[in-house]
């Protein structure tokens, strides 16, 4: 036993692994402790090599402002470079992915003998300390072999996980008072491959939960899907989004990196911008005003100002809520270290900036288009998070009975300096989920 530090980079997917850490560490009777701890676990990342340089920097800084702290480095550049974390002083133990993050076979690592009783704790975790909404890491690793992408290396081919024991885990997790469960994983679009199945199969099992109070009274909650290839989002997966609105959010983060063909071919993507554009358009037909998000890669080797031109285009084309941008960071053993540089950093982040300022009108023109839409919020605050991963802000007239969990709100769009904000209108106070 002794004082933790957990420090996490990176996805969904490890904030997840840090957690089941968390947990196992906690069972064992540490506490955790921010400035003075006798162990710091660095759950790392190396999607991009500035994750790497920020990962290596926090442990140097946490090993000199502490001597004599001891560290565990773990996640996906413990399994690309380890060799060179060892060398960094403070490092006890370099755990990779895989069996490496299972709880029992991190204590052994740490030195710690497991009991029996430990062998049958139930997979997964408890809760998200300090959160309202939870993550639920429903696979991992991945089968696609994108260029530019270290990940499928570094994490291996794709596990999915049982739907009763993801069930189980939902249960466990809204009954602690998460009203929100995020699927989230590495390719959450091949669940179930293994089996025949696919994450409709899924959902239907998740959507059919059936969480209780303490004194036996549903609890209301809701799953949000995270990124989700476009080409993955099937008939059956939208068709139960539609029918089942107040148990799954109308929201999908479907990666697009780049509008121009051209530039999807030598990423080793497996769609074109028709297909892309087709997935979109059924979600629409089938959904009230779903929001989509989206990753969109720059400076790839070979982008012109045309193929760049055709990435604006496409942004508008789909109307996005939100984009996230960021500039291509060449890995070590991909294809993509080959094709040539990237383009100049002054080019980058000019056309960083651009497409900035184009996904900012084309998410405010959303924003706009939400005014009168019917909304559920989870709370938090003077507002919460609405099913289109939009921060909503609740009139005070309706915060004056002060409700928590997830409430029903009519959407306003209000224009201000700032842009346009959403303002929800609820039509009675009554709370509809469980504590946040």
């Amino acid at each position: 036993m002794g004082s933790v530090r957990f420090v996490t980079f990176g996805c969904k997917a490890n904030q997840y692994d840090t957690q089941v850490l968390r947990e196992a560490l906690a069972r064992r009777g540490w506490r955790e402790e921010e400035r003075e701890a006798d162990l710091v676990v660095v759950n790392t990342c190396t999607v991009t090599a500035d994750a790497g340089r920020k990962a290596r920097k926090l442990i140097r800084r946490v090993v000199r402002e502490r001597p004599g702290t001891k560290v565990c480095v773990t996640g996906c550049l413990a399994e690309s470079e380890p060799d060179l974390l060892r060398e960094l002083p403070g490092v006890e133990w370099v755990l990779g992915n895989g069996d490496a993050k299972r709880p029992v076979n991190f204590l052994r690592q740490l030195g710690c003998e497991v009991d029996p009783e430990e062998l049958g704790i139930p997979a997964g975790i408890t809760e998200f300390a300090g959160h309202t909404r939870a993550f639920l890491k429903i696979q991992d690793g991945c089968d696609r072999s994108c260029s530019f992408c270290i990940i499928p290396r570094v994490r291996g081919a794709s596990r999915s996980r049982p739907a009763a024991e993801l069930a189980a885990e939902v249960r466990r997790l809204v009954e602690a008072g998460h009203i929100e469960v995020v699927l989230c994983g590495i390719h959450i679009g091949h669940w179930g491959r293994e089996w025949g199945l696919e994450p409709a199969d899924l959902l239907e099992v998740l959507v059919a939960v059936e969480p209780r109070d303490e004194r036996g009274a549903p609890l209301a909650f809701r799953l949000r899907l995270s990124s989700i290839e476009a080409t993955e989002v099937s008939g059956r997966l939208v068709a139960l989004m539609a029918a089942r609105p107040e148990r799954i959010a109308p929201h999908l983060h479907m990666p697009l990196q780049s509008g121009d063909d051209g530039i999807l071919a030598a990423m080793n993507r497996w769609y074109r911008m028709d297909a892309y554009h087709a997935a979109c358009d059924a979600i629409r037909s089938a959904l009230d005003r779903p929001a989509f998000t989206a990753d969109v890669l720059v400076g790839f080797p070979g982008e012109g100002e045309r193929e760049f031109a055709n990435t604006l285009e496409a942004v508008r084309a789909v109307g996005f809520s939100r984009v996230h941008v960021f500039p291509f960071s060449p890995r070590p053993k991909t294809a993509a270290w080959d094709l040539g540089p990237a383009g100049p950093p002054e080019q980058v982040r000019e056309r960083r900036a651009r497409l900035g300022e184009v996904a900012a009108e084309v998410g405010t023109a959303w924003r706009r288009g939400l005014a009168g839409a019917a909304e559920q919020v989870v709370l938090e605050g003077a507002g919460g998070l609405g099913g289109r991963y939009q921060r909503v802000r609740l009139a005070p007239k309706d915060l004056a009975e002060r409700a928590s969990g997830l409430v029903e709100v009519r959407l306003e769009a209000r224009e201000g300096a700032g842009g346009v904000e959403l303002v929800g209108h609820r039509a009675e106070a009554a709370r509809v989920g469980g504590a946040a």
